[in-house]
Protein backbone atom coordinates (compact mmCIF):
# COMPACT_ATOMS: atom_id res chain seq x y z
CA UNK A 1 0.00 0.00 0.00
CA UNK A 2 1.01 3.70 -0.54
CA UNK A 3 0.63 6.03 2.30
CA UNK A 4 0.85 10.19 2.01
CA UNK A 5 1.57 12.15 5.12
CA UNK A 6 0.57 15.65 5.19
CA UNK A 7 2.11 17.08 8.09
CA UNK A 8 4.27 20.00 8.97
CA UNK A 9 6.12 17.85 11.75
CA UNK A 10 9.35 16.55 10.68
CA UNK A 11 9.79 14.20 13.92
CA UNK A 12 6.31 12.29 13.16
CA UNK A 13 7.03 12.79 9.28
CA UNK A 14 10.12 10.64 10.28
CA UNK A 15 8.95 8.49 13.31
CA UNK A 16 5.97 7.46 10.43
CA UNK A 17 8.03 6.21 7.95
CA UNK A 18 9.68 4.05 9.87
CA UNK A 19 6.60 2.54 11.34
CA UNK A 20 4.86 2.20 8.03
CA UNK A 21 8.42 0.81 5.89
CA UNK A 22 8.19 -1.91 9.08
CA UNK A 23 4.36 -2.91 7.91
CA UNK A 24 5.86 -2.99 4.35
CA UNK A 25 4.16 0.21 2.98
CA UNK A 26 5.71 2.93 0.14
CA UNK A 27 5.19 6.38 1.71
CA UNK A 28 5.29 9.60 0.06
CA UNK A 29 5.24 13.02 2.64
CA UNK A 30 4.61 16.96 1.95
CA UNK A 31 4.92 19.33 5.11
CA UNK A 32 1.87 21.77 3.86
CA UNK A 33 -1.34 21.14 2.25
CA UNK A 34 -0.36 22.59 -0.74
CA UNK A 35 2.62 20.48 -1.10
CA UNK A 36 0.42 17.47 -0.29
CA UNK A 37 -2.01 18.29 -2.53
CA UNK A 38 0.26 19.12 -5.17
CA UNK A 39 1.17 15.61 -4.43
CA UNK A 40 -2.35 14.13 -5.02
CA UNK A 41 -2.73 15.68 -8.22
CA UNK A 42 0.68 14.70 -9.74
CA UNK A 43 -0.74 11.10 -9.39
CA UNK A 44 -3.31 9.31 -10.92
CA UNK A 45 -6.73 8.35 -8.89
CA UNK A 46 -5.82 5.81 -6.71
CA UNK A 47 -2.13 5.96 -6.73
CA UNK A 48 -2.47 6.24 -2.66
CA UNK A 49 -4.27 4.02 -0.71
CA UNK A 50 -4.19 6.62 2.14
CA UNK A 51 -3.56 9.98 3.31
CA UNK A 52 -2.77 11.08 6.92
CA UNK A 53 -3.17 14.66 7.23
CA UNK A 54 -2.69 16.83 10.06
CA UNK A 55 -5.29 19.97 11.08
CA UNK A 56 -3.49 22.89 11.86
CA UNK A 57 -0.20 23.45 9.48
CA UNK A 58 1.29 26.75 7.96
CA UNK A 59 -0.82 28.38 5.22
CA UNK A 60 -3.61 26.25 4.84
CA UNK A 61 -4.86 23.86 7.41
CA UNK A 62 -6.05 20.05 6.94
CA UNK A 63 -9.49 21.00 7.08
CA UNK A 64 -9.06 23.11 4.03
CA UNK A 65 -7.31 20.75 1.99
CA UNK A 66 -9.63 17.81 2.66
CA UNK A 67 -12.54 19.88 1.50
CA UNK A 68 -10.60 20.35 -2.09
CA UNK A 69 -9.83 16.65 -2.16
CA UNK A 70 -13.05 15.63 -1.72
CA UNK A 71 -14.49 18.87 -3.82
CA UNK A 72 -11.92 17.16 -6.45
CA UNK A 73 -14.21 13.92 -6.26
CA UNK A 74 -11.26 12.28 -5.12
CA UNK A 75 -12.35 9.45 -2.82
CA UNK A 76 -9.06 8.06 -0.93
CA UNK A 77 -9.29 7.40 2.73
CA UNK A 78 -8.10 9.74 5.01
CA UNK A 79 -7.32 9.41 8.51
CA UNK A 80 -6.78 12.39 10.33
CA UNK A 81 -3.38 12.88 12.84
CA UNK A 82 -3.89 15.29 15.10
CA UNK A 83 -2.87 16.80 18.23
CA UNK A 84 -6.42 18.75 18.25
CA UNK A 85 -8.36 15.97 20.69
CA UNK A 86 -11.62 17.60 21.61
CA UNK A 87 -14.93 16.16 20.51
CA UNK A 88 -16.06 19.18 18.39
CA UNK A 89 -12.54 18.54 16.09
CA UNK A 90 -13.23 15.12 15.90
CA UNK A 91 -16.36 15.68 14.41
CA UNK A 92 -15.53 18.47 12.24
CA UNK A 93 -12.96 16.34 10.63
CA UNK A 94 -15.78 13.32 10.53
CA UNK A 95 -18.11 15.90 8.73
CA UNK A 96 -15.94 16.98 6.63
CA UNK A 97 -15.06 13.72 4.95
CA UNK A 98 -12.59 11.96 6.88
CA UNK A 99 -12.79 8.25 7.42
CA UNK A 100 -11.07 8.53 11.02
CA UNK A 101 -9.52 10.60 12.93
CA UNK A 102 -6.47 10.11 15.81
CA UNK A 103 -5.25 11.96 18.30
CA UNK A 104 -1.27 12.92 18.55
CA UNK A 105 0.84 11.67 20.31
CA UNK A 106 -0.39 7.81 18.46
CA UNK A 107 0.67 4.42 18.86
CA UNK A 108 2.15 2.77 15.48
CA UNK A 109 0.61 0.11 15.70
CA UNK A 110 -2.86 1.25 16.41
CA UNK A 111 -2.34 3.50 13.36
CA UNK A 112 -1.63 0.93 11.13
CA UNK A 113 -4.35 -0.88 12.26
CA UNK A 114 -6.26 2.02 11.55
CA UNK A 115 -5.05 2.17 7.85
CA UNK A 116 -5.70 -1.01 7.09
CA UNK A 117 -9.64 -0.86 8.87
CA UNK A 118 -10.62 2.20 6.43
CA UNK A 119 -9.09 0.98 2.90
CA UNK A 120 -10.62 -2.90 4.10
CA UNK A 121 -14.12 -0.76 4.78
CA UNK A 122 -14.01 1.69 1.86
CA UNK A 123 -13.32 -1.00 -0.72
CA UNK A 124 -15.91 -3.48 0.73
CA UNK A 125 -18.88 -1.03 0.85
CA UNK A 126 -21.39 0.12 -1.57
CA UNK A 127 -21.90 2.55 -3.79
CA UNK A 128 -26.00 3.43 -4.20
CA UNK A 129 -27.18 4.88 -7.35
CA UNK A 130 -29.85 6.45 -8.90
CA UNK A 131 -29.59 8.12 -11.72
CA UNK A 132 -27.29 10.69 -12.49
CA UNK A 133 -26.75 10.47 -8.09
CA UNK A 134 -24.27 8.14 -6.04
CA UNK A 135 -24.52 8.48 -2.44
CA UNK A 136 -21.44 7.70 -0.50
CA UNK A 137 -22.67 5.95 2.97
CA UNK A 138 -19.83 5.98 4.49
CA UNK A 139 -18.97 9.69 4.28
CA UNK A 140 -23.14 10.88 3.72
CA UNK A 141 -21.81 12.45 0.69
CA UNK A 142 -23.40 12.81 -2.89
CA UNK A 143 -22.34 13.68 -6.06
CA UNK A 144 -24.38 14.78 -9.19
CA UNK A 145 -22.66 13.50 -12.08
CA UNK A 146 -19.40 13.07 -10.47
CA UNK A 147 -19.65 16.27 -8.49
CA UNK A 148 -20.36 16.59 -4.83
CA UNK A 149 -23.71 18.32 -3.88
CA UNK A 150 -22.66 20.04 -0.25
CA UNK A 151 -26.30 19.02 1.26
CA UNK A 152 -26.83 19.08 5.20
CA UNK A 153 -27.74 15.66 7.27
CA UNK A 154 -31.33 16.12 6.53
CA UNK A 155 -31.00 16.91 2.99
CA UNK A 156 -28.87 14.13 2.43
CA UNK A 157 -31.19 11.40 4.41
CA UNK A 158 -34.36 13.20 2.36
CA UNK A 159 -32.48 12.18 -0.95
CA UNK A 160 -31.61 8.98 0.01
CA UNK A 161 -34.96 8.69 1.32
CA UNK A 162 -36.12 9.86 -2.60
CA UNK A 163 -33.43 7.46 -4.51
CA UNK A 164 -34.09 4.57 -2.65
CA UNK A 165 -37.61 4.79 -3.94
CA UNK A 166 -36.48 3.61 -7.03
CA UNK A 167 -38.42 5.72 -9.01
CA UNK A 168 -41.79 5.31 -7.01
CA UNK A 169 -43.94 8.05 -6.04
CA UNK A 170 -43.21 9.15 -2.05
CA UNK A 171 -45.87 11.25 0.24
CA UNK A 172 -45.44 13.49 2.47
CA UNK A 173 -46.98 11.24 5.26
CA UNK A 174 -43.81 9.10 4.56
CA UNK A 175 -40.94 11.56 4.41
CA UNK A 176 -42.70 13.21 7.95
CA UNK A 177 -42.45 9.44 9.27
CA UNK A 178 -39.21 7.97 8.20
CA UNK A 179 -37.19 10.74 7.50
CA UNK A 180 -38.55 13.11 10.29
CA UNK A 181 -39.80 10.35 12.55
CA UNK A 182 -42.52 12.88 13.01
CA UNK A 183 -46.39 11.59 13.04
CA UNK A 184 -48.06 13.44 10.02
CA UNK A 185 -49.53 16.80 10.47
CA UNK A 186 -51.04 17.84 7.78
CA UNK A 187 -50.18 21.66 8.68
CA UNK A 188 -46.69 21.71 8.58
CA UNK A 189 -44.66 22.59 5.66
CA UNK A 190 -41.30 21.31 6.45
CA UNK A 191 -41.12 18.63 3.82
CA UNK A 192 -41.61 21.52 1.32
CA UNK A 193 -39.22 23.62 2.25
CA UNK A 194 -36.44 20.61 2.58
CA UNK A 195 -37.67 19.69 -0.90
CA UNK A 196 -36.98 23.42 -1.98
CA UNK A 197 -33.99 23.84 -0.89
CA UNK A 198 -32.51 20.38 -2.25
CA UNK A 199 -33.57 21.23 -5.71
CA UNK A 200 -32.21 24.61 -6.10
CA UNK A 201 -28.45 23.01 -4.80
CA UNK A 202 -29.14 20.07 -7.85
CA UNK A 203 -30.82 21.81 -10.21
CA UNK A 204 -27.25 24.00 -10.17
CA UNK A 205 -25.88 20.96 -10.99
CA UNK A 206 -27.90 19.96 -14.11
CA UNK A 207 -31.71 18.55 -15.30
CA UNK A 208 -33.97 17.93 -12.31
CA UNK A 209 -34.35 14.74 -10.24
CA UNK A 210 -37.29 15.45 -8.24
CA UNK A 211 -40.12 15.77 -9.30
CA UNK A 212 -43.60 16.99 -7.75
CA UNK A 213 -46.46 14.48 -8.33
CA UNK A 214 -49.76 16.72 -7.55
CA UNK A 215 -51.77 15.26 -4.63
CA UNK A 216 -49.69 12.55 -4.02
CA UNK A 217 -45.83 13.20 -3.01
CA UNK A 218 -42.48 13.38 -4.70
CA UNK A 219 -40.46 11.11 -6.74
CA UNK A 220 -36.64 11.12 -7.83
CA UNK A 221 -36.21 11.19 -11.90
CA UNK A 222 -33.41 8.26 -13.04
CA UNK A 223 -32.75 5.06 -14.01
CA UNK A 224 -33.31 2.23 -11.38
CA UNK A 225 -31.38 2.41 -8.32
CA UNK A 226 -28.20 -0.35 -8.72
CA UNK A 227 -25.55 -0.85 -5.74
CA UNK A 228 -22.12 -1.75 -7.01
CA UNK A 229 -18.58 -2.51 -4.85
CA UNK A 230 -16.11 0.04 -5.59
Amino acid sequence: MRVLIIDDDPAFRELSAVALDAAGYQMESADNASSGLELLQSHPAGHFDAVLLDVQMPGASGWDLLFKIREAGNEVPVLFISGLADVEDRVKGLRLGADDYLTKPVEYEELIARIESVVRRRLALPTIEFGVLSFDPVRRVVKYSGKVVDLSPREYDLLLYLAQAGGEVVSRKSLLEDVWNMPFDPGTNVVNVHINRLRRKLDRCGPPVIETVRGEGYRAVGDPKITKLH
